[in-house]
């Protein structure tokens, strides 16, 4: 075994004379063997390796066994670094652990300059792991299991034990007579990855002794395989993707051009880039809807995600991102002569033709719509968000809903609900900022002007 395992790391560049090596140290036979094998590997390729162990304080011998690994690692002149769980919660204990001790090892890379982080999963741990996947949601990412080799905490994190089996490493921690410690949790039946391991493994593996190199072979190609989506996939999404803060988009027919596939792994690599930098997760559920959606010929439609994020179809591009609440919206007054802001992007003002507007610094490069407006246009004005029933006069005989208007002008619905409407005091709507005006409020050829409203936007 050592010298398979020492080829094997000379081949993966596990390490390098000089090398700082931390090794998470849990006191089993698996994470000793690890132990004992590069204790022997730094005295022949000279680095320096320390030890993490976690006291999850869940077993009544969890802190004997730190005590002697803490003897053992000082006997043998390596550096030892202890923590203890304090905080163990009442549910979900398996996960909350894995995230607290690998907060503790990432502390211990940056802190001590530590430049790998090294685990004991073995083969074994390969199987359970891929068949707990697959079990639990049949993903492909998560499928392909346990990585030898991945980054971590501004280094790399390896698993150099993967090619070997649980029964390998129990036959040299016999044979080095190491003293490790045997958790009697492994054995509970009420986990999940207990009863595969007792009662699931070895069925498979009496089915067939190649059981473990075929699952890693699998895992390998699994891996490639999702290396060879996400290349196309990252390639696509720099061409066509288009991202602000809290939200990405793109244009549905690019979206579509892709084979049905394609757009399932596409949507799949959005979902999993809006989880890591926004810790919003996207269901499959809601996965297998939005490429449903997507492949229906409705113009409009969306989609709630998560609490607080929503997907939207709008005509012909799609955005995934934070819903935008109109709350706090306002009713604004304005009388001729006035001036001020509806929004942040948004400048509003009435004012005598004759004279020279004074805008404010930041408004002076927006778009803009200068309406020139009829006499009979009242001093004072509402300006406020539409409502529902809200009706515009555009000639003397065509009345028309504003719903309407934005409909015919294929309005996204988000532009649709910013939609600004200007009344008189009796609530009669003389313009829809900025697309359309009532005749009554427009000046024609013969009026003679005295105002214009003039609407700044970006």
């Amino acid at each position: 075994m050592e010298r398979e395992f020492e080829q094997l790391g000379n081949k993966n560049s596990f390490w390098q004379q000089g090398s700082r090596i931390l090794l998470a140290v849990s006191g089993g036979a698996d994470s000793f063997v690890l132990l004992r094998l590069m204790e022997k590997m730094r005295i022949k390729y000279d680095f320096f390796i320390g030890v993490a162990h976690i006291n999850h304080q869940l077993r009544p011998s969890s802190t004997k066994e730190a005590q002697d690994l803490a003897q053992y690692c000082q006997e043998h002149a390596i550096a030892f670094y202890e923590r203890k769980w304090e905080d163990v919660p009442h549910a979900g204990v398996e996960e909350a652990a894995r995230t607290f001790r690998y907060a503790f090892f990432e502390e211990l890379m940056q802190d001590y300059y530590f430049d790998t982080l090294m685990t004991a999963h073995h083969a074994d741990d390969q199987l359970e792991t891929m068949l707990m996947k697959m079990i639990r949601d049949g993903q492909l990412k998560n499928a392909m299991g346990i990585k030898m080799r991945q980054a971590f905490a501004g280094g790399k994190l390896i698993r150099p034990l993967l090619s070997f089996s649980k029964e390998e490493i129990y036959s040299y921690a016999s044979l080095e007579n190491l003293p490790y410690f045997e958790d009697e949790s492994n054995y509970y039946l009420d986990v999940q990855r207990n009863r595969l391991r007792q009662q699931v493994v070895p069925l498979l593996k009496s089915e067939n002794p190649q059981i473990l190199a075929h699952f890693q072979q699998l895992s390998q190609q699994l891996i490639w395989a999702e290396e060879i989506i996400e290349e196309k996939v990252r390639k696509w999404c720099s061409e066509y993707l288009t991202e602000q803060e809290a939200a990405i988009s793109f244009a549905v027919k690019d979206f579509l051009i892709l084979p049905k596939r394609e757009r399932y792994f596409t949507l799949q690599y959005l979902a999993q880039k809006i989880k890591r930098e926004y810790d919003v997760s996207i269901s499959e559920d809601n996965l297998q809807k939005i490429v449903k959606l997507l492949g229906e010929d409705k113009a409009q439609w969306q989609l709630d995600i998560a609490a607080g994020w929503r997907v939207v179809k709008m005509y012909e591009k799609l955005t995934i991102g934070k819903k935008i609440s109109n709350h706090s919206a306002k009713t604004f007054h304005f009388k001729v002569g006035e001036s001020g802001f509806l929004s942040e992007n948004e400048w509003l003002a009435i004012v005598p033709i004759t004279e020279k507007v004074n805008l404010p610094e930041k408004v002076k490069l927006w778009s803009e719509i200068s309406q020139p407006l009829a006499l009979n246009f009242p001093n004072e004005v509402i300006i406020r968000k539409r409502v529902d029933g809200d009706r515009i006069q555009l000639t003397k005989s065509l009345r028309k809903k504003v719903s309407r208007i934005l409909i015919d002008k294929k309005v996204p619905n988000d532009i649709r609900e910013k939609t600004w409407v200007i009344t008189d005091v009796n609530n009669h709507v003389l313009a829809v900022l900025p697309i359309a005006f009532s005749y009554l409020s427009i000046a024609v050829e013969t009026d003679k002007i005295h105002y214009r409203l003039l609407y700044k936007y970006q």
